[in-house]
């Protein structure tokens, strides 16, 4: 038994005493073609967890309770070990913390999975969250958004900045799975250069991933400084392939040939 399945067994004695609320989550075909499967049901185990906000940037939340955390972690991939890479096996000897990232944690409190607290156990209402984490990095609000986007579309939705993106979208589980998209939020606080999109591109093609670029549009400028400007926002996504001439000319001279048949 891996240690994935350990930190399952270990959730299941006790998630009678969890409320549960159902999810959907997307799983992957092992076919060459990439074929994507519908949503299938799972059961989330988190539910009202309390997790302590850090006040230094990047504003990350760390939840030390090891069977909050695991359920936390098991119900979506949710955050990181503190001391893994992967997944965080060392939450069953309780030798690590769950991490969650701004994004993953305001997402958690949208849904009512999670309820943050500062170090003098002052419950943070979610304007407040919204405002510490845009002062943080101004680029949050665009980058919640997406993340947000795809998190409903049922996407288990990691960390991309070791490709040189801001999420990696996966159909399924990613201790299992590779991720299929590597995408880069194009926000009005700072515009990636082409240069720096065409190496995205690169990078993600060399490791069999798709760039997407994902904007975010509002009604109005100052609508970004309110939270309630993600139910309104408009989100668009633009998919990059890199365009082989010799393909094209192929293309184009098989097809008198399929007419004269």
């Amino acid at each position: 038994m891996n240690s994935v399945q350990n930190l399952k067994a270990a959730i299941s004695k006790e998630c009678d005493t969890v409320p549960l609320l159902q999810v959907t989550s997307m799983c992957k075909a092992k076919t060459n073609k990439r074929r994507r499967l519908g949503p299938k049901p799972v059961v989330q185990l988190a539910h009202g967890v309390e997790g302590t906000l850090l006040n230094e940037a990047p504003g990350n939340v760390i939840i030390t309770n090891p069977h909050d955390a695991a359920a936390v972690y098991m119900s979506g991939c949710y955050g990181k070990g503190s001391m893994s890479k992967g997944a965080p096996t060392g939450l069953l000897d309780q030798s690590e913390h769950l991490i969650l990232s701004p994004c993953e944690a305001m997402y958690l409190v949208e849904v009512g999975a999670l309820i943050l607290i500062q170090p003098e156990l002052k419950q943070v209402c979610r304007s407040d969250l919204y405002k510490l984490w845009m002062n943080h990095d101004a680029g949050f609000c665009e980058k919640f958004i997406i993340y947000k986007h795809f998190r409903d579309k049922k996407y288990t939705v990691r960390s991309g900045i070791k490709y040189g993106g801001d999420f990696m979208l996966y159909t399924g589980d990613p201790n299992t799975s590779h991720a299929a998209y590597v995408v880069k939020v194009m926000t009005t606080a700072q515009e990636p250069l082409w240069t720096d999109v065409n190496a995205l591109r690169r990078v993600s093609e060399s490791v069999a991933k798709e760039s997407v670029l994902s904007y975010v549009s509002f009604s109005h400028a100052n609508d970004r400084n309110n939270p309630d400007c993600v139910d309104s926002a408009i989100v668009s996504h633009v998919l990059l392939k890199r365009w082989i001439p010799e393909r094209d000319r192929e293309i184009a001279s098989q097809k008198p040939e399929k007419m004269k048949e």
